[in-house]
């Protein structure tokens, strides 16, 4: 994957512009030191709104919008640790039809 690829959402790099618009304007308004330092969080929000590259995405080596590189499509959420034990993920990938409804049988009247 290229340095500066595209490796953020649309709907996070739309936040990202938007909460680090926030910030810059906030500081710009009403300059004190805690707004200074929270502006300088914006500007590399926007920075990363804009570009759709977040290095720290690319250090931790997930992909576009989030989802690890060299990762198969998946239809259910499974966990890291347990994608190494085949037994784990069968039973993941078949959790619905593996759990039937359990139902006590009654014997005469109720109570």
């Amino acid at each position: 994957m290229a340095a500066n690829a595209i490796n953020v959402g649309n709907a996070e790099r739309i936040g990202s512009v938007i909460g680090g618009m926030a910030l810059v304007l906030r500081a710009l308004a009403r300059p004190t030191p805690a707004r200074v330092i929270a502006a300088i969080g914006g500007a590399a929000l926007l920075q990363r709104g804009l570009t759709g590259h977040c290095a720290l995405y690319n250090r931790l080596g997930f992909g576009e919008a989030g989802k690890p590189r060299n990762e198969p499509a998946k239809t259910s959420v499974r966990r890291w640790a347990a994608e190494s034990d085949p037994v784990t993920v069968a039973s993941e990938d078949s959790f619905p039809a593996s759990d039937p409804p359990s139902w006590t049988p009654v014997a005469g009247t109720a109570r």
